[in-house]
């Protein structure tokens, strides 16, 4: 992995830069459709792209329902309350979705429900404000699914300085709290508030763990609504016993279902063959909506990119920038629920060209970490985790790893699909990746940052944002956007990771021993240096006669028919 720069650093957004933008997205709030802060920002990004160079906007309008707490810049005298008997328990947040209690509250009886009992009966809340604590974390040995999201995993290529907990280890929410928070989250939406649901109750009071500086604004995604409330944990203390006895709380929130419009757009910055049958093009896909600056920015970092190749003439760029800006990451459905309005749905045509396809989210983002004895959250200091992934192909991870060493960034941590980890341990995944969204069966590659921590958070702005990270997360995805446009498609073509991926997956089945798998591994990298050097000829020869030779005799069906895909693709190339 040869040092060599492909970039000319010049060029590069400064920090400066990228601090000014960021400080523009922090000071509109957050930023959902039928909020006058999204059409703000959403213009403002158009003008911007366009000021660069880039061209034949294409805009989709539709009308949604959305959901508003008049909870920023600074939480509403009585949207937010919490009255057990004549004593205020302050309220850290509410659920996203919950119905609204009217200015006047919803007054009942609690009862406190003890989450180990399982799910509760039909009813068995009627007419009660329900009190539950958020489940203990697990003991080991952990199984995979927690592992995945609340423990340090194992991965392919990570960056210092050090991670906050050994490999498969949950970390401390006191030196960084984004893994604690993530658990305590998930439980709101998963479990208690589906258990309210089931029992019937007139409202829910979740007792957390979390400080109330954690909580503060911490905003989630819930599938069922509920009348629901989040109290940290020093007003949990005074919560769960007055619970306990069967006192009557007064459970206040002032919120708002309402119709609006939402839109997101397409646009390309044009590559010397644009327009012609010969063009190809690297899509950027980005989600603009979220409750934080972090959580959303990757249009930002899509900014930056793009002023970088806008400095270059036209004729020395080798593909086209196709630049997808999405707005269905944070309305109710996501993005599965509103297919019908995703871009590359509404406009099937423009993705006959795509070759690669990246997605950048939560970019310049900084660790925040709990301080129980303020009962607040605080940064640190240090960067939040960049976890990146890519396909299981040579050339990728090759590329994205070169990438981010020649950045210098901290704390980059990249899995490649399928590939065992660096230590042998469990590896799990990379989170949100917008490329992954759209399903447009092309090469991957894409970033997502550390959520939960502060990046949930209406209230958390510059204070988490790292000029430096975030220049240095631009300088990585500029390189690699620079290599695949001047490396042709053959060599990152997906084709060659679902051959991998089939090879692996036939030895998890048992279908070829573990030798076999290595044997045709080393055999399919192999005869990909063939096609990095352009001989898609004879690569496509070898594969025929000795990976499709090989797993006949095998009778690895599946392997047989990747490979037949990667031949394909490559007397494809060959013949173009």
């Amino acid at each position: 992995m040869a040092k060599r720069d492909t970039i000319h650093r010049k060029l590069l957004m400064t920090q400066e830069e990228g601090t000014l933008w960021n400080e523009f997205k922090a000071g509109l709030g957050p930023i959902y459709p039928g909020y006058r802060s999204f059409d703000t920002y959403m213009n403002w990004l158009k003008e911007k792209l366009k000021g660069y160079g880039c061209v034949d906007f294409l805009e989709h309008h539709w009308i949604h329902k959305t959901y508003r707490v008049k909870d920023w810049p600074q939480r509403e005298e009585g949207v937010m309350k919490l009255d057990v008997e004549g004593k205020e328990i302050p309220v850290g947040t509410f659920v996203q979705l919950a119905p609204s209690t009217g200015p006047e509250g919803l007054t009942a009886p609690m009862v406190y429900y003890d989450i180990r009992k399982g799910e509760p009966d039909a009813g068995a809340f009627a007419g009660k404000i329900v009190v539950m604590e958020e489940p203990q974390l697990p003991q080991p040995p952990y199984d995979e699914k927690f592992l995945e999201s609340y423990t340090i995993t194992d991965t392919n290529y990570r960056s210092g300085p050090k991670p906050p907990a050994d490999i498969l280890e949950c970390p401390d929410p006191s030196v960084s709290n984004s893994w604690a928070t993530r658990w305590s989250f998930s439980s709101w939406a998963f479990q208690l508030v589906p258990y309210a649901v089931k029992g019937g109750a007139a409202g829910l009071l979740i007792a957390s763990s979390l400080t109330y500086g954690t909580l503060f604004g911490l905003y989630d995604r819930q599938q069922e609504h509920m009348t629901a409330l989040v109290i940290d944990r020093e007003g949990s203390q005074l919560l769960l016993p007055a619970a306990k006895e069967g006192k009557t709380a007064t459970m206040t929130l002032v919120s708002q279902f309402f119709s609006a419009e939402a839109w997101n757009f397409v646009c390309w910055l044009p590559g010397k063959d644009y327009g012609t049958d010969r063009d190809q093009q690297i899509s950027i896909n980005i989600h603009v909506d979220a409750m934080s600056l972090t959580q959303d920015n990757g249009s930002l970092g899509l900014l930056g990119v793009v002023h970088y190749f806008s400095q270059l003439p036209q004729s020395e760029r080798n593909k086209t920038l196709l630049l997808c800006i999405d707005c269905r990451h944070f309305i109710e459905g996501f993005e599965r629920g509103n297919l019908a309005h995703d871009p590359y749905v509404v406009y099937p045509q423009i993705r006959e060209k795509i070759v690669a396809c990246l997605g950048l989210e939560h970019m310049g983002e900084m660790e925040g970490a709990a301080d129980f004895e303020r009962n607040a959250m605080v940064p640190t200091g240090r960067p939040e985790y960049t976890f990146m992934v890519a396909d299981d192909n040579d050339y990728c991870a090759d590329l994205l790893i070169r990438a981010a060493i020649h950045s210098g960034l901290e704390r980059a941590d990249i899995k490649i699909d399928g590939r065992p980890g660096l230590h042998g341990k469990y590896k799990g995944l990379v989170r949100a990746v917008q490329a992954k969204t759209h399903n447009l069966g092309v090469c991957v590659m894409g970033q997502a940052g550390n959520w939960c921590g502060a990046h949930t958070q209406t209230h958390s702005g510059m204070q988490y944002f790292g000029a430096k990270k975030f220049a240095d997360e631009v300088a990585l995805w500029t390189e690699v956007v620079q290599e695949l446009m001047d490396t042709h498609y053959a060599v990152y073509h997906i084709a060659w990771a679902d051959l991998n991926t089939a090879i692996r997956s036939a030895a998890k089945t048992g279908e070829i021993s573990p030798d076999a798998k290595e044997g045709l591994l080393m055999g399919v990298a192999s005869l990909f240096r063939e096609a990095e050097k352009g001989d898609y000829t004879m690569a496509a020869v070898r594969l025929e006669h000795e990976i499709i030779s090989a797993a006949e005799y095998l009778k690895a069906d599946g392997i047989v028919q990747a490979a037949w895909k990667v031949i394909a693709m490559l007397k494809d190339a060959a013949a173009k």
